[in-house]
């Protein structure tokens, strides 16, 4: 399969590894340095945080609409390169207002840069190769969240913010091989680039279809947050557990080399399996994953809280944006890809709305706490069942 890729396509592959890896040994551990090293407040340091996701979703259908209507060559080379030396800055930064600024951009130029990635891979490849090719990046990403943080605890340290050099000069790299690459126009772009039934008629249907897509996907984000926000909480609880940070450790540890594992199976497993099925089974073991949860005392229902959680992970990585692409109209693919963003207000909402469980029953009723969250995770269920009858 990498071999019938074209150069355009292992280019965005191998850069997306690289800058991942280099991206996951520095910005998990920013908030780390703004509080030791700079000494920011938690409120201060929660600013700098958040305000890239929501520039992310806020800005998500400008970057995707630029994307389908500039040559998109001149997005992915300049676009990289300004990243790469945002990334820089941050090094050099000290106050608030400066992290703040640059922790905008960078969301900024995440959702023009990432859309264009995809609306590329799609453009250099024929559609029964999308798949694969969609799964290969996800992969790269995941090999990026393992070996990144291990690379962080072995070469550099949290007084300073040298990894984020790195991370900049990664992402420069990548833009200059870009520039060499995507000059060229092989075979696979200059004949017709063949897309789906559905979207070559340009059906109105496939709005609404995409609508309830990420209406339902928002909830699967609802539900995977949890386990960022609510479920250290729960563990944390010294009348279960008497080491919570270990156990949430082991859960991040179990989760990332499930993942690793079964990444092939699942994609093999699931090749006959309708992309909407797919992420409703998807929606389905994050929801189970919570329920679980106040059982999760017990070892063998702590490794299956896990199991779910990756499962679901792994369902929704998979398809959903082989899905985006197929339901994407001919150039539009871009602004498609771009709204696929939206999803993550969930990741913003998910947190808020399991304080207020926890502050309306307290940790010592967990059952109610995590079924209510995992109720409300299985209704996007119901949206994503919606999207799969108005793309008929």
């Amino acid at each position: 399969m990498i071999k019938k890729m074209t150069i355009q396509v292992r280019t965005i592959l191998l850069g997306t590894l690289f800058t991942r890896i280099t991206f996951f040994m520095s910005t998990p551990f920013l908030a780390i340095y703004l509080s030791n090293s700079c000494q920011f407040s938690a409120v201060e340091i929660g600013y700098i945080l958040s305000i890239s996701p929501l520039i992310s979703v806020l800005c998500s259908p400008i970057g995707g609409y630029l994307s389908d209507k500039i040559k998109f060559q001149t997005f992915l080379i300049y676009t990289a390169i300004f990243w790469g030396t945002i990334f820089i800055g941050f090094f050099f930064a000290s106050t608030v207002p400066q992290f703040l600024f640059l922790n905008a951009l960078n969301g900024f130029c995440y959702v023009i840069f990432e859309p264009t990635a995809k609306r590329t891979l799609s453009l250099f490849s024929l559609p029964e190769e999308r798949l694969s090719i969609y799964n290969f990046r996800y992969a790269s990403i995941n090999i990026g969240a393992f070996l990144g943080p291990l690379l962080h605890s072995l070469f550099t340290d949290d007084s300073s913010l040298f990894s984020y050099l790195v991370l900049g000069g990664s992402y420069i790299v990548y833009g200059v091989l870009l520039f060499i690459t995507m000059r060229k126009e092989p075979p696979a772009f200059k004949r017709k680039i063949s897309d789906c039934k559905r979207t070559q008629k340009n059906d109105p249907f496939s709005i609404y279809a995409y609508i309830f897509l990420l209406l339902g996907v928002t909830f699967s984000y609802f539900g995977y947050a949890q386990f960022n926000s609510t479920v250290p909480q729960f563990f944390n609880m010294r009348s279960l557990f008497p080491s919570g940070a270990s156990l949430y450790s082991a859960m991040l540890m179990i989760n990332a080399a499930l993942i690793l594992l079964l990444q092939v199976p699942i994609i093999r497993c699931t090749k006959r399996i309708s992309s909407f099925a797919t992420i409703i089974i998807s929606n389905m073991m994050f929801a189970c994953s919570l329920f679980l949860l106040p059982r999760a005392t017990d070892l063998l229902v702590f490794f299956m809280v896990a199991l779910s959680y990756s499962l679901g992970e792994l369902f929704l990585g998979v398809r959903f944006d082989y899905l985006v692409d197929q339901l994407a109209p001919k150039g539009k693919k871009g602004f498609y890809f771009g709204l696929a963003e939206i999803p993550k207000l969930g990741n913003t909402f998910g947190p808020i709305i399991g304080a207020y469980l926890i502050q309306a029953f307290s940790m010592t009723e967990p059952h109610k706490v995590f079924f209510t969250l995992a109720l409300i995770t299985l209704s996007g269920s119901f949206f994503i069942k919606m999207s799969a009858r108005k793309s008929k």
